[in-house]
C-alpha cells in the first residue's frame, strides 16, 4: 500500500489568522541543527474535523501516550466539548497512473487503520504459523519489522518490532512468537549517570590532558592512564549500566497498527511546532498590551526566554524520550556534538583568533550567538544610564561618589 510506506508530513492546519507571521522554528535533534519553515497551503476539502480528532487521539494518546500534551489551553483542559486549537491532517498520498500524486482523504486513512487493526499473531492460527516454511516466516517477519504494534492497557502500550522470533523452547507447550525490541535506557539510569563513573571519567580526562601536554611521560603514568581506561570500560559493559537494552516480549495480545516508526518520528516534531506557534501568539498579545509591535520577532523571543530554558517537546521531556525510544526510528543519524556549543564558547586562543580574523561589514548581520548575555549587557547599560540620569535630577547637589552609592543601592 502507498499509505503504508509514506511518512507523516509535518503539515498542520493551524487555527490562526493568515496575517500572523510566524518566525522560523530552529531546533536541534540528534546533534543536527534544523530550521523548520511554515508554508501556507490551501485548505483541503477531503476531511472532517471529527476525523482529524480521531486520528490525533489514536496516534498521540493511544500509541505515543503524550497525555501531558494539552492542545486546548488551561481554561478548557477538562472541557470535552471544546475544539482543540490545532488540527493535524496527515499528508499520505497515492500515486496516480500519469505519475502524479493525490493526497488521501481522512476517510481513506481511517479505513486503512481499521483494515490494519488485526492481531499480530492470531491465537487460532498460531499452530499453523509455527509450521510455516522458514522462507515464508522470514517474509512475514520482514513485513512486521519496523512496524508499531500496540497492546491496550499495557505500559508502555506500543512498541516498535525489530525482530520477530518463533523459537519454541518447550516442544510440549505452544508459545507465542517473541517480539524483540532494541531500546535505549535513559542517560540518568545508564553508566553516564553513575556518580562513580563520572568521578572516574573526570580523573581520566584530567590525567590524559596532563600527559598530552607533558614533555616527558613516565611509564608509571601511562600505566595509571591505562588502568583508569580499563575501569571505565568495565563499568560500561555492566548489564545494569549499559545504554542499549534488548527487550523480549510475548506477541500475545499485541495488535498491528499499520503505522511505521517514521510516522512516529515525524509526529514527535508537532509538539515542538505547536509550542513555537503558541509562544509567538502570546508575544503578539504582549504587543497589543503595551501598544508597540516589535519588528525582530526572533530577538523578542530570545529576550523573553530565560537562559535556563531548553526547548524540549513542550511537555514532560521524559514522556517524549520514552515515546521516541519505543516507537521512533531504531538508529537515527547523529550529527556533531559541537553544534550545541559551537557559537557559545567565549574563552580560548582559537576563539579569539577566529573573531579577530573576521572582516568588518557595512550592513549589520544577525548574531549567531543564541543566548541572552548580549541582551543582558545592553539592558544593564540602559538601566544604568536611566538610573544615573534620574538620580542626577533628584539630587543635583550631590557629588559623583554619592550618586554612585545611590545607584548601587
Amino acid at each position: 500500500s502507498d499509505l503504508f510506506n509514506l511518512p507523516l508530513a509535518s503539515s498542520c492546519q493551524l487555527c490562526v489568522s493568515t496575517e500572523m507571521k510566524i518566525p522560523l522554528c530552529k531546533v536541534i535533534r540528534f546533534n543536527i541543527d534544523y530550521t523548520i519553515h511554515f508554508i501556507e497551503e490551501m485548505m483541503p476539502e477531503n476531511f472532517c474535523v471529527r476525523g482529524l480528532e480521531l486520528f490525533s487521539s489514536y496516534l498521540f494518546k493511544d500509541i505515543l501516550e503524550l497525555y501531558d500534551w494539552n492542545l486546548k489551553g488551561p481554561s478548557l483542559e477538562n472541557d470535552a466539548i471544546s475544539c482543540p486549537r490545532f488540527h493535524f491532517m496527515p499528508r499520505f498520498v497515492r500515486f496516480l497512473p500519469d505519475g502524479g500524486k493525490e493526497v488521501l482523504s481522512m476517510h481513506q486513512i481511517l479505513l486503512y487503520l481499521l483494515r490494519c487493526n488485526k492481531a499480530l499473531v492470531p491465537e487460532e492460527e498460531i499452530a499453523n504459523m509455527l509450521q510455516w516454511e522458514e522462507l515464508e516466516w522470514q517474509k512475514y517477519a520482514e513485513e512486521c519489522k519496523g512496524m508499531i504494534v500496540t497492546s491496550p492497557g499495557m505500559k508502555p502500550s506500543s512498541v516498535r518490532i525489530d525482530q520477530l522470533d518463533r523459537e519454541q523452547f518447550n516442544p510440549d507447550v505452544i508459545t507465542f512468537p517473541i517480539i524483540v525490541h532494541f531500546g535505549i535506557r535513559p542517560a540518568q539510569l545508564s553508566y553516564a549517570g553513575d556518580p562513580q563513573y563520572q568521578k572516574l571519567w573526570k580523573s581520566y580526562v584530567k590525567l590524559r590532558h596532563l600527559l598530552a601536554n607533558s614533555p616527558k611521560v613516565k611509564q608509571a603514568d601511562k600505566q595509571k592512564l591505562s588502568q583508569r581506561e580499563e575501569a571505565l570500560q568495565k563499568i560500561r559493559q555492566k548489564n545494569t549500566m549499559r545504554r542499549e537494552v534488548t527487550v523480549e516480549l510475548s506477541s500475545q495480545g499485541f495488535w498491528k497498527t499499520g503505522i511505521r516508526s517514521d510516522v512516529c518520528q515525524h509526529a514527535m516534531m508537532l509538539p515542538v511546532l505547536t509550542h513555537h506557534v503558541r509562544y509567538h501568539q502570546c508575544l503578539m498579545h504582549l504587543d497589543k498590551l503595551i501598544g508597540y509591535t516589535f519588528r525582530d520577532r526572533c530577538l523578542l523571543q530570545l529576550a523573553m526566554t530565560h537562559p535556563s530554558h531548553h526547548l524540549n517537546f513542550g511537555m514532560n521531556p521524559d514522556h517524549a524520550r520514552n515515546s521516541l525510544s519505543n516507537c521512533g526510528i531504531r538508529q537515527p543519524k547523529y550529527g556533531d556534538r559541537k553544534v550545541h556549543h559551537m557559537h557559545m564558547r567565549k574563552k580560548g586562543i582559537n576563539t579569539l583568533i577566529n573573531i579577530m580574523s573576521r572582516l568588518g561589514q557595512d550592513d549589520p548581520a544577525p548574531s549567531r550567538i543564541n543566548h541572552n548575555e548580549r541582551l543582558e549587557f545592553l539592558g544593564d547599560a540602559v538601566v544604568e544610564f536611566l538610573t544615573s540620569v534620574h538620580l542626577y535630577y533628584l539630587f543635583p547637589t550631590l557629588e559623583e561618589g554619592g550618586l554612585a552609592t545611590y545607584r548601587t543601592a
